[in-house]
């Protein structure tokens, strides 16, 4: 299954048995009835009534790739870091609790993005990765008259404790705090769908229920890696 957030509207491509489509809450389209990916994406970012748009496809990679073409790409990384209390660090930027990342720059690896970005807007210091890249996710926005898809690589961290925290406000980050795994839904619930559902899968936590992680029926696509374009 692939994602795309439009804020917390989400278009998603799955395999026609997948249980995603039985969901009351969602809307299933057959993906010919619009003549054009463009169209698709026109008439979802149009019609505001559907908040979660399921598109039945064969090969939904192969789909994602053909919809991947119509936009602006964008490359991101950013990191989930967790102290040895297992809290999470996050930002608070645009009245919206949210995980660092930031846009890769020319030269740099998903990685060094991911450790810049996360170093930058926190200030959290002794930064380390402590595994591979676990999941991607993608949202789109206008820029320029553009549309852009935003795909952003995340990659589990451990950050030194008792760092000093410092936002970043010249990139409107407000606050950044260490949070609980019992204050976690709080939170979660003035963040975008798209960090409510990386942060509350099961997969993030090594398997373990935080919040109402036991709760989330339609888990985000958790690709371990960026598809190949």
């Amino acid at each position: 299954m692939y994602s795309i957030f439009f804020n917390n509207r989400r278009l998603q491509l799955c395999r026609p048995d997948s249980p995603v489509c039985l969901l009351p809450s969602v809307t299933v389209a057959p993906v010919n009835g619009f003549a054009t990916w463009e169209d698709m994406i026109v008439g979802f970012e149009c019609n505001s009534n559907i908040n979660h748009l399921v598109i039945p496809v064969e090969d939904p990679a192969a789909s994602f790739r053909q919809l991947c073409d119509r936009f602006v790409l964008f490359h991101a990384a950013g990191g989930v870091v967790t102290n040895k209390n297992g809290n999470i660090l996050m930002i608070y930027r645009y009245g919206k609790w949210d995980l660092p990342k930031g846009k890769q720059e020319p030269g740099e690896s998903l990685r060094e993005t991911a450790l810049r970005e996360v170093e930058e807007e926190t200030g959290a210091g002794d930064l380390k990765i402590t595994g591979d890249q676990f999941a991607t996710t993608y949202h789109s926005y206008r820029y320029q008259g553009n549309n852009v898809l935003k795909m952003t690589a995340w990659f589990r961290m451990t950050a030194k404790e008792g760092t000093f925290l410092k936002p970043q406000t010249e990139e409107g980050i407000e606050k950044t705090e260490w949070v609980s795994p019992e204050n976690l839904d709080k939170y979660l619930e003035a963040a975008y769908a798209s960090i409510r559902m990386l942060i509350r899968s099961k997969i993030l936590l090594n398997g373990k229920d935080v919040g109402k992680a036991g709760q989330v029926k339609d888990i985000l696509n958790l690709s371990p890696e960026v598809p190949d374009f």
